[in-house]
C-alpha cells in the first residue's frame, strides 16, 4: 500500500495540463468492482478553481475523459497529432493504447520494452536498434543491456552503431543525444543530455530509472544530484563494457576505435572540465595508438606500451606528428630509434590537447620527444661511442663561439642557441616550452590575433657538435661571414620545417635562390672567401654556360655580355638576405 501511495501526485501534472488546451474537462467514471455499486459519476471543471461532481447513469465501468478544446488548440483534435504524442511518450507502457481509426480501434504502442527483459536475442536487438534509429536497415556493432538496483534502480539498453557510419565531426557542432530517459516505461526526456555526455551522443538506447521524479514536468529534471548519480553509473558501465570488448575481441574493437576515437578523446577533455576527470582512468584504457616499434597500422594500448617498456623506464614517450613517415624521419626521433626506445605516435590534432590534460598513465609520466629540457632517461640504454678518429667535434670554446655568432644572426627568432647530445644524424632542431605541434595549433587558433604574442613564442636552437655542417660552419664564420650568415638562417629554417612550425615556406625562396647561386658559382670554381675563381672554366665551357640563347632579343644579349664583363672583373656577388 505504501508503494501505491507514493505514486500519488507523480503523474498529476499530466492531467492538469489538459486545461492549457481545453475550456472544459469532463471525466466520466464508474468503479470496476460491482460490489461497490453500479452508480456512475461525472467530474467537470473549466479550470477556474472549482469543479462539480454529479451522478450519471449509463456509464460503462472504467473512465472516459472528454476535452472541449480551445479555439487555438484544435491541432490536438487531429488523429496524426494524437498518435504522435502517444507513440512519443507512451510507446512502452505495459497496457495497450488504441485510437479509433477507420471504424475500428487500432493499437499505437506496439513496441515491446526490450530493456525490461533480462536478456534478448540478437534479432530482437537488431529490430529494436532499427526502431530507435528510425531506419529499416542496419545492425548494432555492440549491444549492451544494463540492469542494477544500486545505487539506483536502472534498467537500460545501449547500442553502438557501426563505426563505418560514425558521425562526421564537420556536421555535429551541437549534436542531440541518441539515448532517451524513461521512468517506469514512460518517457521523461527524449534526449538524455543530463545523463549521457555529448561525446557519447552517437549511442542509441534507453535508460529507465524508477527513482527518477516527475512531479514537475516530463521535460525538466530538478534533482541534479540524482541525475549526476545516474550519469556516473551509466557512463562508467558503458566504458567498462567497451574495455571488456577490447580484451575479448581486439580486432573488432580496433575498427570501433578508429571510427570513434575522436569522441573518446574528446571525452577525456570534457570529463576533466565538467567532472574533474572522474572517468579518466576508464577512458585511457580505451585509447589505442601506433608506436615506433610496431608495424604501420598496428595499434597498442597504453597498458601494452608500459609492458613493452625497458626495465626501469619511468616515462611514456610520445610524438605528435602528421603521419608515420614524417614522424619516423623526424630529427626528434633519431636518438629514440638509435636506442630502440619505443615511442607512441599520435596523428590527430586533438591528441596534443589530450596529453596536456592528463598527468600521466598510472605512475608513468607522458613526455613528448620534441620537448625541451626533459629527462629522457638516457642512462637506461647508453649508446656505444663509435671510435671514429676522423670525426671532428667542436670544443666547448668553439661551441660558445659558434652559438654566439648564430645568436647574433638570428636575434629575436631564438631565445637561446645551445649544443645538445640528442641529435644523431641531423645538424639542428628547435625546441620550446610548448611542443612544436602544439605551437603550430596555437598559431592556427590565434590567426588574426598576432598582437597577443602567442604567434611569436621564442624557441631554442639545439645543435650537434659532431655534425659536419656545424663544424664547417664554425670554420667559415670568420673567413666567409656572408655565407656563414646565410647558412645559419637556412639551418634555422630547416629546423623549423622539421618541427612543422614554419608558417610560410615562400619566405625561403629568395634565400634559396642565393644558395643555388652559390652552389652554381662554386661549381664553376669561384672561391667566395678569396673573391676570385681558383680554376676558371674552360673557354668552351664558359661559351656554353654564358652564351645567351640564339633566339634571345639583342638587348638581352647586350645585358648578358655586360654582366659577364662585370663578373670577370669583380666576381659574383653573394650577399646576406635580410629576413
Amino acid at each position: 500500500a505504501g508503494g501505491d501511495i507514493s505514486m500519488i501526485g507523480q503523474f498529476g501534472v499530466g492531467f492538469y495540463s489538459t486545461f492549457v488546451v481545453a475550456d472544459k474537462v469532463e471525466v466520466f467514471t464508474k468503479t470496476c468492482d460491482p460490489a461497490k455499486g453500479d452508480q456512475g459519476f461525472l467530474w467537470s471543471s473549466d479550470g477556474s478553481g472549482s469543479y462539480t461532481i454529479t451522478e450519471v447513469s449509463d456509464v460503462p465501468r472504467g473512465t472516459r475523459i472528454v476535452l472541449t478544446l480551445k479555439d487555438d488548440a484544435t491541432e490536438f483534435s487531429k488523429l496524426a497529432t494524437v498518435k504522435k504524442a502517444a507513440q512519443k511518450f507512451s510507446s512502452y507502457i505495459d497496457f495497450p493504447i488504441y485510437v479509433h481509426e477507420e471504424g475500428e480501434d487500432k493499437p499505437v504502442n506496439k513496441q515491446e520494452a526490450l530493456w525490461m527483459k533480462s536478456s534478448a536475442t540478437a534479432d530482437e536487438h537488431t529490430q529494436f536498434f532499427r526502431y530507435l534509429s528510425g531506419n529499416s536497415y542496419g545492425e548494432p556493432y555492440y549491444a549492451l543491456m544494463y540492469q542494477t538496483d544500486a545505487p539506483l534502480s536502472i534498467k537500460s539498453c545501449f547500442y553502438f552503431p557501426d563505426p563505418d557510419n560514425a558521425p562526421s565531426r564537420m556536421f555535429t557542432r551541437d549534436p542531440e543525444v541518441g539515448v532517451s530517459l524513461h521512468s517506469r516505461r514512460v518517457m521523461v526526456k527524449k534526449h538524455a543530455d543530463g545523463v549521457i555526455p555529448k561525446w557519447l551522443h552517437w549511442m542509441k538506447g534507453i535508460i529507465d530509472c524508477e527513482d527518477m521524479p516527475m512531479n514537475i514536468s516530463r521535460e525538466s529534471m530538478q534533482d541534479s544530484r540524482l541525475m549526476e548519480k545516474l550519469s556516473m553509473a551509466v557512463v562508467r558501465r558503458v566504458l567498462r563494457f567497451l574495455d571488456q570488448q577490447a580484451k575479448k575481441e581486439p580486432e573488432k574493437y580496433m575498427k570501433f576505435f578508429k571510427g570513434y576515437s575522436y569522441y573518446l578523446k574528446a571525452g577525456i577533455l570534457e570529463d576533466k572540465e565538467n567532472n574533474h576527470g572522474r572517468h579518466k582512468d576508464e577512458l585511457l584504457k580505451l585509447m589505442r595508438f601506433e608506436c615506433s616499434n610496431k608495424d604501420k597500422g598496428q595499434l597498442v594500448s597504453l597498458e601494452e606500451y608500459v609492458s613493452m617498456a625497458k626495465d626501469g623506464q619511468q616515462n611514456i614517450y610520445y610524438f605528435c606528428c602528421p603521419d608515420r613517415q614524417t614522424g619516423m624521419s623526424s630529427p626528434y626521433m633519431e636518438q629514440f630509434i638509435q636506442r630502440g626506445r619505443n615511442v607512441i605516435l599520435m596523428y590527430e590534432d586533438i591528441d596534443e590537447y589530450v596529453v596536456s590534460s592528463i598527468e600521466g598513465f598510472k605512475d608513468k609520466k607522458l613526455i613528448s620527444v620534441d620537448s625541451a629540457d626533459k629527462d629522457f632517461e638516457l642512462d637506461l640504454d647508453p649508446v656505444e661511442d663509435k671510435d671514429d678518429k676522423d670525426t671532428r667535434q667542436l670544443t666547448k670554446d668553439e661551441q660558445k663561439e659558434l652559438s654566439d655568432f648564430m645568436r647574433g644572426v638570428l636575434k629575436e627568432k631564438v631565445q637561446e642557441v645551445k649544443f645538445s647530445d640528442r641529435l644523431v644524424n641531423s645538424p639542428a632542431i628547435v625546441t620550446s616550452l610548448i611542443s612544436p605541434h602544439m605551437r603550430k595549433m596555437m598559431k592556427s587558433l590565434m590567426a588574426g590575433k598576432e598582437d597577443t604574442g602567442m604567434g611569436n613564442i621564442p624557441v631554442t636552437l639545439e645543435l650537434s657538435a659532431k655534425h659536419h655542417i656545424i663544424t664547417t660552419l664554425h670554420t667559415i664564420k670568420d673567413a666567409n661571414e656572408p655565407v656563414a650568415r646565410i647558412a645559419t638562417e637556412q639551418l634555422f629554417d630547416n629546423a623549423c620545417i622539421a618541427a612543422g612550425t614554419l608558417d610560410d615556406p615562400r619566405i625561403l625562396l629568395n634565400r634559396l635562390g642565393k644558395v643555388l647561386e652559390m652552389v652554381v658559382y662554386q661549381g664553376a670554381g669561384y672561391d667566395y672567401a678569396k673573391g676570385e675563381y681558383t680554376h676558371p672554366p674552360t673557354e668552351e665551357a664558359k661559351t656554353k654556360a654564358e652564351a645567351p640563347p640564339a633566339e634571345a632579343p639583342k638587348p638581352e644579349a647586350a645585358k648578358a655580355e655586360k654582366a659577364e664583363k662585370a663578373e670577370k672583373a669583380d666576381g659574383p656577388k653573394f650577399e646576406e638576405t635580410k629576413a
